[in-house]
């Protein structure tokens, strides 16, 4: 991963973002995308491009990209701007061992700790600019989606 793709997933995305970002980090970039999306290359670039007024990705386009990509910026983009967090399924095994509670607590304190420590970094100065706000917005996610997965875990050890 390059350094701009680990900056890119620091923050949270708008949703044409996201799919720029993931399309060009994608094996074979916007030429392969565009091949399996049945577009040309160029009508791509320009339904990716964010300064183009002719051409606009729309939705169905989006959701062939994350098809295609399974880049999850794309779903943070869209869920962050309803308000809503996502999990894998597979994230949650279906007979969860002691070890996958362990686990999955572990991770939890792990990005409560993140969280903290982005904020005490933003707060350095005294305030939080666009970036650092940008960058605790992405932690926040990653802490309540490790906050769903342990509920969904705990749920499974429940006795009716």
């Amino acid at each position: 991963m390059t350094k701009n793709s680990q900056q890119a997933d620091a923050v949270i995305h708008t949703p044409l973002m996201a799919c720029y970002l993931a399309v060009h980090d994608h094996d074979g970039g916007l030429p392969v995308i565009a091949l399996k999306m049945d577009k040309k290359p160029d009508t791509l670039r320009k339904k990716l491009d964010s300064k183009q007024d002719t051409h606009h990705l729309s939705l169905s386009e989006a959701m062939h990209i994350l098809r295609i990509t399974k880049d999850s910026r794309i779903l943070d983009a869209i869920c962050t701007e309803a308000g809503v967090i996502w999990i894998c399924e597979d994230a949650v095994p279906e007979a969860p061992a002691d070890m996958d509670v362990l686990k999955s607590g572990t991770e939890l304190m792990s990005n409560a700790v993140q969280v903290l420590t982005e904020l005490e970094q933003a707060l350095s100065d005294g305030s939080i600019n666009k970036d650092e706000s940008a960058r605790l917005k992405k932690r926040f996610l990653e802490l309540a989606k490790a906050s769903e997965k342990i509920a969904r875990l705990a749920k499974q050890f429940e006795v009716e």
